[in-house]
């Protein structure tokens, strides 16, 4: 059988977090980051195959760092990256695709807006 898919969700939001794990965890094995020393940690114990990145983190890095960071390594110059944020100006969404995105969602996101584009890009549909 095959292994369930690695995905990693990076959101500050507790809330928003539990209700993206909840959607996304009988299609993939969730890993969930409140903050971008999570992420890191999580990160070098567990190779993704996916990304759920929030733009606005409150952090020491914001999402476009961490999706450039992750498309300069090898390891992730190709894993697929969905952006879900609240700001919803078509420059945030155009410098996110520039930073490595391949998917820009808006939120609020509908549960099932998410479910399908993360089956789409782990290729589950």
């Amino acid at each position: 059988m095959d292994r369930k898919k690695n995905l990693a969700i990076l959101e500050d939001d507790p809330a928003i977090l539990e209700i993206f794990k909840r959607v996304l965890r009988n299609d993939a094995e969730v890993y969930t980051c409140g903050s971008v020393a999570d992420f890191e940690n999580i990160l070098s114990k567990t190779e993704m195959d996916l990304f759920v990145i929030d733009l606005a983190l409150g952090d020491k890095k914001d999402g476009l760092q961490v999706i450039q960071e992750l498309r300069a390594s090898d390891k992730y110059k190709s894993t697929p990256i969905i952006v879900v944020t609240a700001h919803a100006f078509h420059s945030d969404e155009n410098n996110a695709v520039a930073a490595g995105a391949n998917r820009f969602l808006r939120k609020p996101v509908e549960n099932i807006v998410l479910l399908h584009t993360v089956k789409d890009l782990l290729s589950l549909e």
